[in-house]
């Protein structure tokens, strides 16, 4: 019989504070309000990248949320030291709460009085007919051009939405579990915990990067793509505003 393999200190006081969490404090909505000031870190990165001469979209998008990343990693360490600072004797930190063009007609003329022959112009038979269809086609096609632009831009924008959205449920679906590491791993790196615990040093920012860096690693591959896909449609346009204001222009 095969026997079932030991759970670690570290895994037992990741769920006995994972538990704390969701009864004493609202750990999803503070990780709501700690991704809500990271998005407006990363709108300020791509003005402030934007100003600094950093056009193009494709690359701007994805630096800017490394910027946002940063500064979420940042976040993360003031909420620990707000929550988890006070070790006290050395337990875990008590938690708070266009139309159609038209057939040419045949005219004639008759002779003159001076014995001009009559003058007339004539098409080939089926001229007309081959008229229309080729004006049908081009028109077609131009049609099918304007509605693929517009289609192309909603594509880009809702990816890079349901980046962003995707993103922030992923993150505010693991608080609890995210905050419990992190106090545990953070405590872990005080001298008295470890005293007290017999147990290897560990740092906050592995659990961090290991449980975050995925969802913006995949919004960054996302915001480049749609960058790359308005930046083709909208060559001279260096946002998603100019992009919307190029295409509504009268041409």
């Amino acid at each position: 019989m095969r026997r079932r393999p030991a759970v670690s200190q570290r895994e037992r006081d990741v769920e006995r504070l994972r538990g704390k969490l969701e009864r004493d404090s609202y750990p999803r909505l503070q990780m709501l309000l700690l991704v809500t000031l990271t998005g407006a870190a990363g709108f300020l990165a791509s003005f402030l990248l934007l100003l600094a001469g950093l056009q193009t979209m494709w690359l701007r998008y994805p630096a800017s949320i490394a910027v946002a990343y940063l500064a979420f990693l940042f976040l993360l360490w003031i909420w620990l030291r707000s929550r988890g600072g006070d070790i006290g004797d050395g337990g875990l930190p008590d938690l708070a709460p266009s139309g159609r063009g038209s057939d040419v007609a045949c005219s004639g003329e008759g002779g003159s009085f001076d014995g001009g022959g009559a003058s007339a112009d004539f098409e080939p038979p089926g001229g007309g007919m081959m008229s229309d269809v080729s004006d049908t086609a081009l028109e077609a096609v131009g049609s099918a051009e304007e509605l693929l632009i517009p289609l192309a831009l909603l594509v880009a924008i809702c990816a890079a939405i349901g980046a962003a959205i995707f993103m922030m449920f992923s993150l505010v679906a693991s608080a609890p579990l995210l905050f419990a590491e992190l106090l545990v791993d953070g405590l872990l790196s005080a001298s008295l915990y470890r005293r007290l615990r017999g147990l290897d040093r560990a740092h906050w920012i592995e659990p961090a990067i290991r449980r975050t860096g995925w969802a913006f690693l995949a919004a960054a591959v996302t915001m480049a793509v749609a960058g790359a896909g308005l930046a083709l449609y909208a060559p001279a346009a260096h946002s998603i505003g100019e992009v919307i204001a190029s295409k509504r222009a009268p041409r």
